[in-house]
């Protein structure tokens, strides 16, 4: 099934085409965006301007023709901060229907705030979260502990608006009126004390703003991934580079090929909002995620009755639910995967972060295609958003699947990507991983577990029990396997298969 979903904001009006398949995952496979400015100018009564409803509705009409062409009948449109506060905003939907058949739902600002925080912590699944998305005319804000939402707030903060409230009309700032601009977002930001925030509370990003600043911290440092969902962009960077955009002049920050003129004007505004937020509430570092506000209408239509099919008026329990039931189900897997190795796990020869690593692994490995390409199956694996997952881990993920496979390659990339990895010692991870996630594939299917009997002296003595005539162990893989593994932890194992009516021991040198 294709599902379009059009989010008409302050700033631009966005296209984003999903590919939604039977297990309800999804991908997106075509993004269109337009600067259509619509909350430029307001006038004095609060109408929106007839020049940027005209502008809106020509790139309304480019969007249709795209979802035309692709016939596409799930079509989910969103409006937000502009349209929402506008008094003129019947007549102006009632135009838009007229001309492009576009029929759009006007989010209020709680929901616009926990729909973008139902799509951006899916895709991260961090349970205690200041969550912010910052768009052109407002910025939303959540705050969840353990997914329980204590706040919501939408705060007239959005980049374009302060750009046309304290900036000059190419979006430079004099020193006056920018700093009026800093200390009005701080007097408009509550205090950790008016959040009553937990103090392990982590902070999570969302917008083309906090994305366009993450990927130029990235390519500052020549990072290595191409990747910006789940990247931690630190305070010290974030304020290092809001100094610098506020030195620049729109042509020279159009130059910058991760901002570009799209967003020149307006990413100065942009950098203050989330540098005086950090800096408030003492934020040393903020997660970014690559999703929010269409992804979360998503999955209320994906969540919905497949009978209707149509946006129901969301809520805070709906939300939260949500939230926690979709990031609660990669827990199942990690118990299931926990079973399996918790002879090894109990001991200390696997830590905690490797087997939930492990548990992604299995859960992923039936998406993946077969491939005898291993780059293309390592960047397949790359590129995909993980929830949990930093960059570091994801590429341990990445690298321990094509271990399975050929060493040979994994060690080759592991080299390209040292300077995020950071330590040789994870290549050590990454083989013990590979080799588990080869030994959690063989016990799943011949349907066995292990049992420590002995470990003692960096020798290990396993219990294997299962397996039978329907579900026959492959011994010379497992050996194999257990060979693998055992050279990775630095040990040697020796192990017993146990059968219904037979046993026997087997023994492996390192």
């Amino acid at each position: 099934m294709k599902v379009s979903v059009v989010d008409l904001g302050f700033n631009s009006v966005k296209l984003v085409n999903y590919h939604l398949y039977n297990d309800n995952s999804y991908n997106v496979y075509e993004e269109k965006g337009v600067k259509v400015r619509l909350g430029d100018g307001f006038d004095e009564a609060g109408h929106l301007r007839t020049e940027p409803m005209r502008r809106t509705i020509n790139a309304l009409k480019l969007l249709h023709d795209i979802i035309s062409l692709q016939s596409i009948k799930h079509v989910l449109a969103v409006a937000t901060s502009a349209v929402r506060e506008a008094r003129n905003k019947d007549n102006f939907l009632k135009q838009v229907f007229k001309e492009t058949g576009f029929r759009f739902r006007v989010l209020s600002g709680k929901e616009e705030a926990l729909y973008s925080y139902a799509g951006a912590i899916k895709s991260i699944c961090i349970p205690t979260s200041l969550f912010f998305d910052l768009g052109g005319g407002s910025l939303e804000i959540v705050y969840a502990d353990n997914f329980k939402i204590k706040k919501f707030i939408t705060l007239p903060l959005g980049a374009l608006r302060l750009t046309q409230n304290y900036g000059k009309t190419d979006g430079t700032f004099t020193k006056k009126n920018y700093s009026k601009m800093e200390q009005y977002i701080l007097k408009v930001i509550p205090s950790r004390k008016e959040l009553d925030m937990n103090p392990d509370t982590s902070l999570v990003g969302a917008g083309g703003t906090i994305r366009s600043i993450s990927r130029y911290d990235q390519e500052l440092k020549g990072y290595a991934l191409d990747k910006i969902h789940n990247y931690r962009l630190n305070y010290q960077s974030a304020e290092s580079i809001n100094s610098t955009l506020y030195k620049m002049t729109s042509n020279e920050k159009a130059k910058i090929d991760v901002i570009s003129s799209n967003r020149a004007e307006t990413i100065t505004a942009g950098s203050c909002v989330i540098t005086m937020l950090m800096r408030k509430l003492g934020f040393e570092k903020v997660v970014i995620s690559n999703k929010g506000l269409r992804e979360g209408v998503l999955s209320e239509f994906i969540e919905s009755s497949p009978k209707s099919r149509r946006p129901q008026n969301t809520d805070q329990d709906q939300t939260q639910n949500s939230v926690r039931l979709f990031c609660n189900r990669q827990e199942i897997i990690q118990k299931s995967v926990y079973s399996l190795l918790s002879p090894l796990i109990s001991v200390g020869l696997i830590k905690q972060r490797e087997y939930e690593i492990i548990a992604y692994a299995i859960k992923h490995l039936s998406k993946i295609p077969l491939t005898i390409n291993l780059h293309n199956l390592f960047y397949t694996i790359i590129d995909e958003d993980i929830s949990y997952l930093s960059h570091s881990e994801q590429l341990v993920l990445a690298l321990s699947i094509v271990h399975t496979r050929k060493p040979k390659t994994a060690n080759w990339l592991f080299m390209q990507y040292g300077s995020i990895l950071q330590s040789k010692n994870r290549y050590k991870s990454i083989e013990k991983i590979g080799a588990c996630i080869m030994l959690v594939k063989i016990l799943e299917r011949s349907k066995a577990k292990i049992k420590l009997v002995t470990y003692k002296e960096k020798k290990i003595f396993l219990s294997v029990l299962g397996g039978g005539r329907r579900n026959p162990i492959p011994q010379v893989l497992l050996e194999n396997t257990l060979r693998n593994l055992g050279t990775s932890l630095g040990v040697r194992i020796d192990y017993l298969i146990t059968k219904a009516n037979s046993a026997k021991k087997v023994m492996i040198t390192n």
